[in-house]
């Protein structure tokens, strides 16, 4: 298999530790990657002037299939002085950009807990099927919630499920019946997704190294691209100390996993941007 580069990076909408909004300064230090995992994605918030950063995204990166998976779906509709419904859906969520085609593509929702005065929302991972040169993976774009431990273990716990669950089901659809009307109607002609063995599992998992969470993950059978060494000592937080934004400490919560169908050539984290209040974290996978 030929090198394929991954970056997964919490855009934070843009807000960066300057506390500016600038949605192109977040995507200029991925914008290289064959494929591109963001999470933290608005569309029609007021914070971010109603923007859709999906949309604005992939006018930065038009040379990339991308796909959007919402984890919340709320209404952001306005009525005009006429009583005409101009329908908008305020939403955030997950997004992923790719160099090869996206053969097909799902959102998986995880358990929410109810914490009471303590902000919690839906979450969710974005799953695509990527068809790469040699054959096609499976990379799912997670964002756990950062609320409680708790919380984060039944959904990483919900979600490796589905992903031994998913190889059995299959890809987006199955059959093969019917005439040659019935067939073009369902175009059952197309090629069928698949549903790989091959996973990249990736996101912001909001644990450490150490936690339940990733132990769980590690567990399931999944490596962890970045390791310590001389070549990386020198940016080892995803997460970086920032008092403005509430941050008190460095942190290692972003990750690339693989399956043991893929070799990891390099894997870093790109200290250097201030667009966001996470880093970027990169991988070179064969």
């Amino acid at each position: 298999m030929s090198l394929l580069s991954v970056v997964s990076y919490n855009i934070q909408y843009s807000l960066g530790a300057d506390n500016r909004y600038d949605l192109s300064r977040s995507i200029e230090p991925i914008r290289n990657a064959d494929i591109v995992c963001l999470q933290e994605i608005d569309r029609n918030w007021r914070r971010t002037n109603m923007a859709d950063q999906f949309v604005e995204i992939q006018q930065l990166l038009p040379h990339r299939y991308c796909v959007f998976g919402p984890s919340i779906d709320v209404d952001a509709s306005a009525i005009c002085a006429n009583g005409t419904v101009v329908n908008r859906r305020r939403q955030g969520g997950q997004m992923i950009a790719s160099r090869y085609p996206i053969v097909s593509s799902r959102v998986i929702h995880m358990p929410k807990d109810d914490t009471g005065v303590n902000m919690n929302m839906w979450s969710v991972a974005l799953e695509a099927v990527i068809a790469t040169p040699e054959k096609q993976i499976r990379v799912i774009n997670l964002h756990l919630t950062d609320v409680t431990e708790t919380n984060r273990i039944t959904q990483i716990e919900s979600l490796l499920k589905q992903c031994t669950a998913a190889t059995i089901e299959g890809g987006a659809w199955n059959g093969d019946e019917g005439d040659d009307e019935y067939r073009e109607h369902w175009q059952m002609n197309d090629t069928v997704p698949q549903m790989p063995e091959e996973i990249i599992l990736t996101g912001d998992f909001n644990d450490e190294p150490e936690s339940t969470v990733i132990k769980l993950v590690v567990d399931a059978g999944f490596r962890d691209t970045w390791s310590l060494s001389p070549a990386t000592a020198a940016s080892t937080a995803t997460f970086k100390k920032n008092p403005d934004q509430g941050t008190d400490r460095d942190l290692r919560i972003d990750f690339i996993f693989v399956s043991p169908h893929f070799e990891t050539v390099d894997a870093y984290i790109d200290g250097t941007t201030d667009a966001s209040d996470h880093q970027p974290v990169w991988a070179t996978l064969r």
